[in-house]
């Protein structure tokens, strides 16, 4: 009898449940019965509950090149480094610990738990936008290839992820605007969005729309439901003028960070947004950073902005700047403290197995695996070296397997 029929598809979940990450890569090449398991809505809704009330997780990047170094272990936080020179120098989206980097000519879609990397050829020429106008441009905005605007999200009633990239003329006309489906790989003429969107920040995606927050001439976010793609405009809240705006996803809520000088210090306050239909801001934060002594005195107000990245279980937040750090503040006592230095925030992490991408690759998509392939490429290779997947006799396989499954599925039945 062969072990597939030794216990069922609903104990081998439970079991699976319970193993680490690395485990759950390697046994996917078992069976056909554990890879469909494993690759389950069900076994990776399960796995990411599991991995919601472990500690919070922050998915950074650094170059691979350079040791990174906390500045001192935080209890409240597990920093997972992402070692890729593309995604430390280059601006990146995020949507469910899904990282989304644009770089010239392609879009980089890289699932950091399973090591899946897709990568999608642009439909047509990216023609370089004169810019001779904004030679001053500070290097910390985030400003993605050729000035695209750039957004990527969920469907909600789909669960599809999608990119969306527009492109204007200098005269501010609307260029191209298109969206992506990552599970069909090709792009499509996408309906212009009523004003235009300044580049020089980055969008975010809460609960099926994606936002962006620089518009012109008006001064309102911009929202695209991924679903109906049909745009719409939200007021900002008072306040916000004439200050330097950051919009972010904190825990399932849009929010709005404005910083601001005042009073000879640096200070950001954040807005969350609880109801979208209504348009009703409430304000959850406002902190009071540097002096004016600090090292940006001088310089373009607009030039420095901070945004929220997570909420840990105590009730601290953790933010970050346009110069690499990251920080946590302490409401009760209004205290904030730098954790790290030299790193590029990318998201909160959850662990996340759902499949990426369609299994068969399109003519616009190539699919491959491991974070080298985010630095390069290369045409002629599809082999992974992050997951090397080790051959094992099937008897050797069958009877680690049977040790550990039978420890775990007594430990089941003592607990019942």
């Amino acid at each position: 009898m062969s072990f597939s029929h030794v216990l069922s598809s609903e104990v081998l979940e439970e079991i699976f449940l319970r193993l680490p990450l690395k485990s759950i890569l390697k046994f996917k090449t078992v069976s056909k019965q554990w890879r469909s398991i494993l690759e389950s809505k069900r076994f990776a809704e399960g796995r990411r509950m599991m991995n919601i009330q472990t500690k919070l997780k922050i998915l950074v990047a650094v170059d691979r090149n350079l040791i990174q170094h906390e500045l001192h272990r935080d209890e409240e936080v597990e920093i997972v480094y992402l070692h890729s020179n593309v995604a430390a120098s280059r601006p990146s989206l995020s949507c469910d610990s899904l990282v989304c980097i644009p770089v010239p000519g392609w879009v980089k879609v890289f699932n950091p738990s399973t090591g899946v990397f897709l990568r999608y050829f642009s439909s047509s020429p990216e023609t370089m936008i004169s810019r001779h106008d904004f030679d001053f441009l500070d290097p910390r905005f985030e400003i993605f290839p050729r000035y695209w605007r750039m957004g990527f999200g969920k469907d909600n009633i789909t669960e599809r992820y999608k990119i969306v990239r527009i492109c204007f003329h200098d005269d501010l006309e609307i260029h191209r605007c298109e969206i992506l489906d990552v599970n069909i790989g090709r792009w499509r003429r996408l309906s212009p969005p009523p004003y235009v969107l300044g580049f020089r920040r980055k969008s975010t995606c809460v609960n099926g729309s994606i936002y962006w927050v620089e518009v012109i001439p008006r001064y309102k976010l911009l929202a695209l439901n991924l679903h109906t793609e049909e745009w719409r405009d939200l007021t900002l809240p008072l306040g916000t003028l004439g200050t330097s705006c950051q919009v972010a996803n904190l825990e399932n809520r849009l929010a709005l960070a404005a910083t601001y000088f005042s009073n000879h210090h640096w200070n950001v306050k954040i807005w969350c947004m609880h109801a979208p239909q209504e348009e009703a801001w409430s304000v959850m934060y406002t902190i009071r950073l540097f002096p004016s002594e600090h090292r940006y005195d001088g310089s373009f107000p607009l030039w420095f902005w901070a945004r929220p990245v997570a909420v840990s279980k105590q009730g601290n937040l953790f933010f970050h700047d346009n110069c690499k750090r990251l920080f946590k503040y302490y409401p009760e006592t209004d205290v904030v403290c730098c954790v790290h230095t030299d790193i590029c925030v990318i998201s909160p992490f959850v662990e996340d197995l759902v499949p990426l991408g369609p299994l068969d690759s399109v003519p616009n998509m190539m699919r491959t695996f491991g974070l080298q392939h985010l630095d390069h490429v290369p045409f002629s290779s599809r082999i992974s070296n992050f997951f090397r997947r080790m051959e094992f006799p099937s008897s050797l396989i069958t009877t680690a397997f049977v040790t550990l499954a039978t420890f775990q599925f007594c430990s089941l039945l003592s607990r019942s």
